[in-house]
């Protein structure tokens, strides 16, 4: 009989499939719960709400005026091409007026703006295709964490009025969007790739000239030239808000479709702010902070004086860095407050009456990207040029235009059409004049300096004075040439938006034709000179180089940067 052995080891092969088999679903599982942790980081809670269930009727308050579209409390008239949405209620019943009314708009606005969200994402090496929505989610996963409710309620309310119109719009992708000008970067087809930026804007005070003291002008120009299409589509069509909100301070202002902040407006009491974003070292994506055009907006709403305005800048943390130029138009007093994440500055009435796209304060001195645009950037010495204008009060409304439609450069010598330096801004699409005394604001129609310039009355759309608007004359649009410079600038930089698309795709030839197709429109066009200057150089024809790089040299520079590099290319 054998022996009977317990506990003895078995025979046989290995089972290492076992192994694997608890293994891999040990690693699925990890995956699983790591999915669902990313899920939850990067995701934002969908704010509660519905729009009104008012439907969209024209009406027409009284004959002979002009027809207006009605939703509810709220309406969308037209001074020209410009869009004047009036809405009131709570921050989803506005929100959702602007989208219900504005609809398609909105669509094509958020679109261009998506770019700015997108490649602030590197492409990622080898996988980077598979990870790179999740990339994106994750770099903006704090975004909703400072932004108030009131505001995130609005932007809800602008995806769901557009939504009722069958447009189709991403909650996570407008709110987003309001941070684009904070940590947002610009196409890498711009040219503003260089400086880092997605907009270019300029303020300048102007004093009234007449017996009465501390009456003042505010004149204001901005650009988006690092959004996709140059602002083209994005923001060319100006979108004046009357806004009257449930509670709070009822405001002006003036933007595009898809912005729910402010960069130029003005309140019931007076209180101008303008936004003028600036670039800082210390500015990430990651923060929990107000992006600076919410926070504008805020001080529309809640502000009555000078010092309440500058306080609630002050102590607000701002997820980018800008300069706030606040005005309070019943003193004539104003300030600059220069923001960024962890560093801020207060200038009252400041000697300099421009405020352009570099922080100048001390406290910024030191911060390795403000310094970079003041050393690369023509802003300064556009500033320098507006701040010398507007040292003698224009003597009338006109005047105080013609400072904003100002071509030459520091000695007094004419720019080229789309130079960067000029105060006169071809690819502005917005430029505004605010009379905060008189409660009077003017809008170009065609976004920029040389379009007529239409006023509103707004003692009447914020204080509710009079029985109808009684604005003053509008402003007279400069000559046909200038309008037509203007066009010729805006499709040769489309020309030259195509032809950088061209050089990624590595087709220098079809590039060239488009840099060709720039010149056409616009011969003296510094940026299509100096680009078209680099291709002849890769092609290896040096004499045609050298030909653009001096005709952009005779003719301005407006990149400090390049010109640098053009005459070292060039042995001078």
């Amino acid at each position: 009989m054998p022996d009977l052995m317990i506990g003895s080891r078995r025979t046989g092969p290995p089972r290492t499939w076992r192994a694997a088999f608890f293994a891999g679903l040990l690693v699925m599982g990890i995956l699983i719960v790591a999915y669902f942790i990313y899920r939850r980081s990067v995701s934002y809670e969908v704010p509660p709400g519905s729009p009104p269930r008012a439907p969209v009727v024209t009406a027409q308050p009284e004959p002979g005026s002009p027809p207006r579209l009605e939703y509810g409390e709220a309406s969308l008239t037209w001074a020209g091409p410009i869009a004047v949405v009036r809405a009131a209620g709570d921050p989803h019943t506005i929100g959702a007026a602007h989208g219900r009314l504005l609809a398609g708009r909105v669509v094509e606005s958020a679109t261009q703006f998506q770019s700015a969200i997108d490649h602030a994402v590197g492409p990622g090496g080898w996988f980077g295709g598979w990870t790179y929505d999740m990339r994106v989610a994750w770099r903006h996963r704090f975004l909703d964490d400072g932004i108030p409710d009131l505001h995130r309620r609005a932007i809800a309310g602008l995806v769901r009025g557009a939504a009722a119109t069958g447009a189709r719009l991403s909650y996570e992708d407008v709110l987003r969007q309001q941070a684009a000008l904070d940590v947002g970067a610009p196409a890498p087809w711009s040219h503003e790739v260089r400086l880092r930026r997605i907009s270019r804007g300029l303020t300048i005070v102007m004093p009234q000239p007449g017996p009465t003291t501390g009456r003042v002008w505010v004149g204001r120009s901005f650009a988006l030239p690092g959004v996709a299409d140059g602002g083209d589509a994005a923001a060319r069509l100006p979108v004046v808000s009357i806004v009257r909100p449930t509670g709070k301070k009822a405001w002006a202002g003036v933007g595009w479709p898809s912005l729910v902040g402010v960069v130029t407006g003005i309140n019931q009491d007076g209180i101008v702010v303008t936004v003028t974003l600036g670039t800082g070292g210390d500015v990430q994506a990651t923060r929990t902070a107000r992006p600076v055009t919410l926070l504008a907006r805020d001080v529309l709403e809640r502000s009555a004086t000078l010092d309440e305005a500058v306080k609630l800048v002050t102590e607000t943390p701002t997820l980018g860095a800008a300069s706030f130029t606040i005005v309070d138009g019943k003193t004539g007093r104003w300030a600059v407050v220069e923001r960024s994440p962890t560093h801020t500055a207060v200038r009252r009435d400041p000697a300099e009456a421009a405020v352009g796209d570099v922080m100048v304060a001390s406290v910024f001195t030191d911060d390795p990207e403000n310094d970079r645009a003041a050393r690369i950037s023509p802003a300064p010495a556009r500033a320098r040029r507006a701040s010398r204008l507007a040292r003698t009060a224009p003597a009338d409304i006109a005047a105080a235009a013609a400072i904003l439609r100002d071509d030459r450069g520091a000695d007094d010598g004419p720019l080229p059409a789309g130079h960067r330096g000029a105060v006169d801004d071809a690819s502005a699409v917005q430029v505004v004049l605010i009379d905060p005394t008189a409660m009077v604001l003017w809008v170009s129609e065609t976004g920029a300096a040389s379009g007529r310039m239409r006023a509103f009355d707004l003692r009447h759309d914020l204080l509710g004075e009079g029985v109808r608007p009684t604005p003053p004359p509008d402003i007279a649009a400069e000559g046909e040439v200038e309008r037509d410079r203007d066009a010729a600038v805006r499709a040769a930089r489309a020309e030259l938006r195509m032809a950088r698309r061209l050089l990624r795709d590595d087709a220098p030839v079809r590039a060239a034709e488009r840099v060709a197709r720039a010149l056409a429109h616009a011969p003296s066009l510094p940026e299509a000179l100096a680009l078209a200057g680099e291709l002849a150089r890769r092609r290896g024809d040096h004499d045609a180089a050298r030909a653009y790089w001096q005709r952009w040299l005779e003719a301005g520079p407006d990149d400090p940067a390049m010109e640098q590099e053009i005459r070292a290319a060039l042995g001078m």
